[in-house]
């Protein structure tokens, strides 16, 4: 920020006006700036005001005046005007040309009818005067004020010591500002002469014939209209400045019409266009939609011939009816045939809250997203710049004949929220913005160094402070450091202004004798104050605290060990040593591998050879188990000899022979050696094979640096406030706005406000259950999508179209209110709302349903019903319908009582919020993990269970949550976790490579009479090979044109449209199909089309029995729901043959999937039971829980407040819980027989 006297001018020439000449001359390095002025008849003169008036606001430093221009000497750099009022002699700061449409206001109020003031009458002859040499001049100016921008309302803020006359700018209806642009006011720019304007088709141009902000004195002119002034704040309001935040106004003037508007004028051929009055460009921006003149589209449509060529798509819109395709209630889709859409007409209510549901497959995102949403992307590309035409036009339009009054949309959908661990629910919520300006403004700072808490106060506010002590106390003060320097003060009842004087005076004089600080002497207790920002118990200096200092991002305020991550990577030895019970020689490390093979043929590979140098200088017997070695050999052989050296000599099978002496460096040492030093997959395979992340030894996973972590706030300092749940943060900051003193409240009271409103936003979207510290990476799509949906709560917009993706996904029955009231908000606000959804109590809250159907992939795509909940129910067609009557008159259970087989008994689960919990699973028997978000349930089974058996059954290391004993494992033979996360991060990953079918059919390719002929392998008939890949788009399909500004656009490619192989591979064809055409059939065309392939159809067969039957071979694996990759790992694990006495996990194995689709999921699931084997299903759906032959409920709420067993056993039996919300949520859909 520019200080008050750093505002200093420069003049750039001086005005002549004697002798009857009236010009500016320039000094000569200014010359090149007069470039095209001669194009304009007026220019504005920035002087030295030596004539004030009496309707001067301010004491007025800076003059301006409208002068007409009658010659440009652009050679010596003389501008002759037709007359002037400034002064002979006069420094000249600024020329600058006359813009109608920003200094010429059509109807301005002025007290002046007539301006009589000498002018002297100019002429173009020489001037007779040595003016060769211009005098440099340089003047400072004042600051009087700052724009400020609050929440769209624009004032300038006056300075307290600059005296306005606020009864002369009643006077006035406009003002013209001059204000600084500090962020132009450097040297290299005072020297700019010429520039490339803005305008269309304008030349270069001099700096004082254009509008640049890079000028020799960097001072902007806007006028502007008063709105109203209040003298009280010190405040003028105006109605618009278009200006950087703060900016510094020097002066400000009124408009007078006389003087400043000019009634003929002329412009260079580039402005002609540009308005001719202020008031003009100000309407024009804000004109009412509804005045808005036709476009030339609309208006030439009349003269327009109707052709006479055959077009029928266009004949289909001539034949469509106003009366149904054109009403302005309704969003109208028609003839959609996108994907499997079957040529569908739709009709969507604005500002309605509209669901579309039907089975998987049916063709619903095909209608919201791929037509819809996509339709509204396409022709917001058409809308921008000519770089985004160019991309529109290449710009796949979806498949469907017309959409009418589509307004823009936003799409919340299933989608993680990124892979950075550096993002965090506080940083894309911008909660952690406000709260880090909260603890700037109103923190408490504690010195790393010693502890000791000091606070940086103005003098003021020290005065304020103690004179806001209770009467009849008595304090002394004293200069820091001095205490023989003391005076004393006595507060009465009433202290007078002379009382108030001595004490101001005796501060002043303490803080200047205590260099900024100083000792105040209450009831026997010594306070200090301080003006600066130094910790006078260890005299250690620190810079004024802002926001930057609470983020972990910015490199001087992030904690200098884990550089703001909260973990450090360290070795693992467990890791380097796998299997302990093994000998050095017979593979107990992965790191030394086979270490029995190198000692029998050695080689200069020192990380191997090294172990075996140290073992024959210590004498050690490698055959032994290296939980038996001696406890100095293991150290030295993970840590080093610490410099003493050892001998190894090796001679390999070539007969060369080698000596290596030097000290043994240790496996840990050499591992994050190589760590430091690569990057990449290197590093990242030592990470996965020899590192644990733990928390950071400096910053105990606080991510700050020492400063930043020591700064509080209402008994909290910056982490521990964003550790807290959020609905615990927001009760702390409802606390803390009763606590502070209306000075503070001032302060901070906006940054409150809009930190509540946020945080109220994710609590009902039910995720109050987080902290603004939790990395984005660990959030479920579902949580993800939550948070994007909260932050469009509240933010004012209407008008808009959202399109939700399965918002209660992950969410309990127990939270679904908050959430449908939150989308009820976004539709109240104006905006339309669509949902692809199938959750009972969204679809029966909305106000709109469309059923799409009636079965999967090319057996669905059509409408089955559309319009309100009451007109569903009637349609006996809908499966949706069909399925809501059942869940109305649902029976009181439909689990069978089966007998387990075993338990799998969990004791003393404490990972995460877990409270030392004790937990049994029937084995061979179907077991639902319930609880609200954030009780438990993946701590549990995801982060506790799973790696315990993970690690028992496939040695693999993964970090298990704690938890006292497992017991029962000996009861199964293998753990499976069928996970939601993708089954690919590339477009390149699709159900056919995931499942091994690609494989099966390239080796089928590879076998037709035409490959052999060619010599054709099976890796030709990849798109990840270049043998087989169209080498346009490199197996892409697609091509990628980079828009700047904006998100990158892909596009089919032009060469092998989208089929991603080279030609050759296309001319190979099995039956008729080419691998392209493979990968283009759904699952179930493939079973059909191989079912004589008994490979091939295994696979084809399970993904078809799990529900998966439309999905394409070839399908992205980026386009595929959570659900949807879930499924597809379960059919590759059916598809294998495995035995029984296998542990299934699935976390919410529902997702996506309609009424239909649960029904036939819960078949396999109950297939897989009855195999012998055992599932263990986190879900929150009561179709599935009611269906469950064991429930382990966990809550009672979220985060601290969860982690209990509220309840394990039957269904039965949970009715009868009360503590149990999912047994509440049962009992209202569960029918007594």
């Amino acid at each position: 920020m520019i200080k008050k006297d750093e505002l200093r001018l420069k003049n750039i020439g001086i005005v002549v006006n004697s002798d009857g000449v009236a010009a500016v001359f320039l000094k000569k390095e200014y010359i090149p700036a007069l470039l095209h002025l001669e194009l304009f008849s007026h220019c504005i003169i920035f002087s030295n005001n030596q004539q004030h008036n009496k309707y001067d606001l301010f004491k007025s430093t800076i003059s301006l005046e409208v002068a007409k221009i009658v010659k440009v000497d652009g050679k010596n750099g003389i501008i002759y005007l037709d007359r002037t009022t400034t002064p002979d002699l006069s420094p000249v700061w600024d020329i600058k040309p006359y813009f109608p449409c920003e200094d010429r206001i059509q109807t301005p109020t002025d007290p002046f009818s007539e301006l009589e003031i000498f002018r002297a009458e100019g002429n173009c002859r020489p001037h007779e005067k040595d003016i060769s040499a211009i005098k440099n001049i340089e003047e400072s100016v004042r600051k009087k004020g700052t724009i400020i921008n609050f929440q769209g309302e624009y004032f300038i803020q006056l300075e307290k010591d600059c005296t306005f006359e606020y009864d002369k700018l009643n006077l006035f209806s406009h003002i013209k500002i001059l204000w600084w642009f500090d962020r132009f006011d450097k040297p290299e720019y005072r020297k700019v002469t010429q520039c490339n304007p803005p305008y269309e088709n304008a030349p270069k141009t001099g700096i004082f014939a254009s509008r640049s902000p890079i000028r020799p004195n960097p001072i902007a002119l806007t006028t502007a209209k008063v709105l109203r002034a209040d003298p009280e704040k010190n405040r003028v309001y105006i109605n618009y400045i278009d200006c950087f935040e703060n900016s510094i106004v020097v002066e400000i003037l009124p408009y007078i019409a006389l003087s400043d508007r000019i009634e003929a004028f002329n412009l260079p051929n580039w402005l002609e266009h540009w308005p001719q009055w202020l008031d003009e460009k100000i309407n024009n921006s804000i004109t009412d939609h509804n005045e808005m003149e036709s476009s030339l589209k609309d208006r030439i449509k009349k003269y327009i011939k109707t052709s006479t060529v055959s077009r029928p798509q266009e004949k289909k819109y001539d034949n469509l009816s106003s009366e149904v395709f054109q009403d302005e209630d309704y969003i109208t889709i028609k003839g959609a045939k996108q994907n499997n859409l079957k040529n569908i007409t739709v009709k969507i209510p604005k500002n309605k809250i509209t669901l579309i549901t039907g089975v998987s497959g049916s063709g619903k995102s095909s209608l919201a997203f791929d037509t819809l949403y996509a339709e509204s992307q396409r022709r917001f590309m058409d809308s921008i710049s000519t770089t985004g035409k160019m991309a529109f036009e290449q710009f796949e339009k979806p498949d469907v004949e017309q959409i009418t009054n589509l307004p823009p949309a936003i799409a919340i959908e299933q989608k993680t929220l990124g892979r950075n661990p550096r993002s965090t629910v506080g940083t894309i919520t911008d909660i952690y913005d406000y709260l880090k300006l909260l603890y700037a403004r109103l923190g408490t700072r504690y010195c790393p160094q010693c502890g000791k808490p000091f606070t940086q106060m103005t003098e003021n506010q020290i005065l304020n402070t103690l004179l806001s002590l209770q009467p009849h106390t008595h304090i002394t003060v004293s200069p820091f450091g001095h205490n023989d320097d003391q005076k004393q003060f006595f507060f009465s009842e009433q202290n007078n202004r002379i009382f108030e004087d001595d004490l101001a005076k005796c501060l002043s004089v303490m803080l200047k004798k205590g260099k900024g600080a100083l000792s105040v002497l209450i009831n026997e207790e010594t306070f200090l104050f301080q003006t600066t920002s130094i910790c006078y118990h260890c005299e250690k200096i620190f810079f004024e605290l802002t926001p930057a200092d609470f983020s972990f991002n910015n490199p001087q305020s992030m904690c200098p060990v884990c550089k703001g991550l909260g973990v450090i990577l360290q070795v693992d030895p467990d890791l380097i040593v796998s299997d302990p019970s093994k000998s050095l020689l017979d593979g107990a490390s992965n790191w030394w591998g086979n270490l029995r093979k190198h000692r029998n043929k050695p080689n200069a590979n020192w990380m191997k050879g090294e172990v075996l140098a140290l073992a024959e200088q210590m004498n050690i017997d490698l055959e032994l188990s290296w939980k038996d070695l001696p406890q100095e050999f293991k150290k030295q052989a993970l840590y080093g000899s610490q410099g003493k050296e050892v001998r190894f000599v090796y001679e390999n099978s070539n007969g060369r022979k080698g000596e290596i002496i030097r000290p043994v460096e240790g496996a840990c040492n050499i591992i994050n050696r190589l760590f430091r030093e690569n990057n990449g997959d290197t590093a990242q395979r030592l990470v996965s094979a020899f590192m644990n992340e733990k928390e950071c030894t400096a910053c105990h996973g606080e991510r700050l640096s020492p400063q930043g972590r020591m700064v509080v706030l209402a008994n909290k300092r910056f982490p521990q406030a964003t550790s807290m749940k959020i609905d615990e943060l927001m009760n702390w900051l409802l606390e803390l706005q009763r606590k502070l003193d209306s000075c503070e409240i001032e302060i901070v009271q906006a940054l409150l406000n809009e930190m509540i409103k946020k945080l109220k936003s994710l609590i009902n979207v039910g995720v109050s259950y987080l902290t603004l510290d939790r990395a984005v990476p660990t959030l479920s799509p579902g949580e993800a999508q939550r948070i994007r949906l909260a932050s469009q709560l509240g933010n004012g917009l209407s008008n808009l179209l959202y399109i939700l993706d399965e918002p209660s996904m992950g969410l309990h029955p127990k939270d679904h209110k908050y959430l449908i009231q939150s989308i009820k908000e976004l539709r109240d606000s104006g905006n339309t709302v669509v949902m692809v959804e199938h959750n009972t109590q969204m679809i029966l809250n909305a106000d709109y349903i469309i059923d799409i159907g009636p079965g999967a992939g090319e057996h669905g795509g059509n409408v089955v019903a559309q319009g309100t909940l009451s007109q569903l129910r009637e349609n006996c067609t809908s499966l949706t319908a069909k399925a809501l009557k059942e869940i109305e008159n649902e029976p009181r259970s439909c689990a069978n009582h089966r007998i387990p087989y075993g338990w799998l008994k969990i004791t003393g689960a404490s990972h995460n919020n877990l409270k030392n919990i004790d937990v049994d699973i029937p084995l061979g028997l179907i077991t639902c993990v319930t609880g609200v978000s954030g009780s438990g349930k993946s701590s549990l089974i995801s982060k506790t269970l799973f790696p315990i058996l993970s690690n028992h059954f496939n040695t693999s290391q993964d970090v298990a949550g704690s938890c006292k004993n497992i017991s029962g494992i000996e009861n199964i033979d293998n753990v499976l976790n069928i996970s939601q996360q993708p089954i690919g991060r590339t477009p390149r990953s699709n159900p056919a490579t995931y499942t091994g079918l690609l494989d099966e059919i390239r080796e089928l390719f590879a076998a037709v009479p035409d490959a052999k002929m060619l010599g054709y392998k099976s890796n030709k008939f990849s798109f990840n090979s270049k043998e087989g890949q169209c080498p346009e788009c490199s197996g892409e399909g697609r091509k990628c044109i980079e828009m700047n500004f904006m998100p990158d656009v892909w596009i089919q490619c032009p060469q092998c449209q989208g089929k991603r192989f080279n030609q050759q591979v296309l001319e190979i064809f099995y039956k008729g199909k080419n691998i392209a055409d493979i990968l283009e059939m759904t699952v179930e065309q493939a079973l059909n089309f191989f079912s004589t392939q008994k490979k091939i159809s295994r696979i084809l067969s399970t993904m078809y029995n799990v529900g998966l039957g439309y999905i394409k071979l070839g399908q992205s694996a980026l386009t595929l729901s959570g659900g949807e990759a879930q499924r597809i790992k379960l059919s590759k694990e059916l598809s294998r043959e495995t035995s029984s006495r296998c542990l299934y996990i699935l976390d919410e194995p529902t997702t996506g999937l309609h009424f239909e689709d649960i029904k036939n999921l819960l078949k396999i699931l109950s297939n897989i039971s009855d195999a012998g084997n055992t599932v263990i299903v986190i879900e929150h759906n009561p179709q599935v829980i009611k269906n469950a032959d064991w429930i382990i409920d966990l809550g009672p709420e979220g985060g601290d407040n969860g982690g209990f067993l509220i309840f394990q056993g039957t269904v039965s039996n949970i009715l009868e819980c009360e503590k149990s919300f999912t047994g509440q949520v049962l009992k209202t859909i569960i029918k007594s027989k």
